[in-house]
């Protein structure tokens, strides 16, 4: 239980560092004439790396059970 409260803790406070170091490059990979659009635009990426990096664990969790 100690992993997963840790891994939870480091992922939120990953998502938020990362995305407060967005909008200080304001929002860099998403160049627009709207900063509301790029903000969201760079949260889905954030969303979605998070995703991926769950998926990843998942799977990885996965594999040591069948062993």
């Amino acid at each position: 239980m100690k992993d997963v409260t840790r891994n939870a803790i480091s992922m939120i406070v990953g998502f938020i560092v990362l995305w407060y170091g967005g909008a200080m490059f304001n929002f860099f990979p998403f160049v627009g004439g709207d900063l509301v659009i790029n903000a969201v635009g760079f949260t889905r990426l954030l969303v979605v790396i998070a995703v991926v990096i769950c998926t990843c664990w998942i799977i990885d969790e996965l594999g040591k059970n069948r062993k």
